[in-house]
């Protein structure tokens, strides 16, 4: 397999000027020194400036020589002569360093032209390659795609097996029979699962006990409510009967109250009438005080009697009827009271039954099994054996 070396435009500047510095060499070294004698501290050639910017002994070996030929202008500022020498050697150390700089600045230039040829050819590289890594890869990249949309479809049944399994307190026993339905139905594919299977298999089994436990107990919970509403149901429809039987006895009472009021009535009018035939019978006695008085006497009598047998009448008709309404009080009183006795009779052994049947399902009978125990018992058709109430 070829590989491909791609230069770097430091790469390139510096090949450039180690070949420039070893034509230098090679060529003028052997014959004449890297600076000029006297008082040139001008490189002796434009590679040398190349070479004092990559080589820092060369450029000490160079500055040294610039520093000494600086160093042996005579400092005369008396003379016009002087100061200008001074002056030279210090342009000719700006000079040189224009030198340097121009060549930095050329070097500069050709990095930045072989950087722009590099990206340039460095784009269609990139985009070629990246299409050719992805071809590459495509068999893998699909396999990771169908991959992981399996584990999301695998993930996706084993939460909705574990949210099916949750039983909260808004469920009915129909709701967590219809989920559970759905939770028995679900199939775990071992291929489409793999190693997921397990804990699939896992949250199933979870989610069909939690939904049986469910059931069994809000089975239960539904019927004892059932049973409880009917038991009110029996209860109001009690008050309603005993209300109406009160409501009756007040009335009865009512009516025995108005036929006292009627027999005082009838007792103040006789009261009355009674008054005149008095006054009547003393207008009489003035005009034959003794015939009168006689024939009143006994007319009196008379009527005396009769009143008194009238009086005696309504009075044992009114106990009559005061003696009915009693007896009639007193038996809505006992089939209240009976009532009330069997009710209390009917759910103590209600309660017993429904104890007796709870023990029973605790030996592991089911529900309608142990019901159908404790009936047989309470019918007496299972020998030597007995509910006590």
């Amino acid at each position: 397999m070829t590989t491909l070396t791609i230069p770097t435009p430091l790469d390139t500047l510096l090949t450039q000027a180690e070949n420039a510095k070893a034509e230098h060499e090679g060529a003028t070294m052997a014959t004449q020194p890297l600076f000029e004698t006297g008082t040139d501290v001008v490189p002796a050639n434009a590679n040398t400036a190349v070479a004092v910017l990559f080589d820092a002994d060369k450029f000490d070996a160079f500055y040294a020589k610039l520093k000494a030929d600086v160093e042996a202008t005579p400092v005369d500022l008396t003379t016009d002569k002087g100061r200008k020498a001074i002056a030279s050697a210090a342009a000719k150390v700006r000079t040189e360093k224009a030198s340097i700089d121009k060549d930095r600045l050329r070097l500069t230039k050709e990095w930045r032209d072989n950087t722009a040829k590099v990206n340039g050819a460095w784009k269609g590289i990139e985009t070629r390659m990246d299409a050719l890594a992805i071809e590459a890869r495509k068999p893998l990249t699909e396999w990771e795609q169908a991959e992981a949309d399996r584990k999301t479809k695998c993930d996706a049944i084993i939460n909705r097996l574990a949210l099916d399994g949750m039983v909260s307190l808004d469920d009915s026993a129909a709701d967590v029979r219809t989920r559970g339905e759905a939770v028995w139905n679900t199939q775990i594919d071992p291929e489409l699962f793999g190693d997921q299977a397990t804990v699939a298999e896992a949250a199933k089994a979870h989610a069909i006990a939690t939904l049986k436990t469910a059931l069994a107990r809000l089975t239960r919970e539904e019927e004892e409510r059932a049973e409880l509403e009917k038991l009110r149901a029996e209860a109001a429809e009690r008050e309603r009967a005993e209300a109406a039987a009160r409501e009756k006895v007040a009335r009865e009472a009512a009516e025995a109250a108005e036929i006292e009021r009627q027999k005082a009535r009838v007792a103040a009018e006789e009261k009355a009438e009674a008054e005149r035939i008095e006054r009547a019978k003393e207008m009489a006695a003035q005009a034959a005080q003794q015939e009168v008085q006689r024939k009143a006497d006994e007319a009196r009598a008379a009527m005396q009697a009769e009143h008194e047998k009238a009086l005696q009448a309504e009075r044992d008709r009114a106990a009559e009827i005061e003696r009915a309404a009693q007896v009639e009080r007193d038996r809505l009183a006992k089939e209240a009271d009976e009532q009330a006795k069997r009710d209390r009779d009917q759910k103590h052994k209600t309660a017993v039954m429904r104890a007796a049947k709870e023990s029973i399902m605790t030996c592991g009978a089911d529900e309608e099994t142990a019901k159908k125990i404790v009936l047989l018992i309470r019918s007496g058709d299972v020998p030597n054996v007995t509910l006590r109430f």
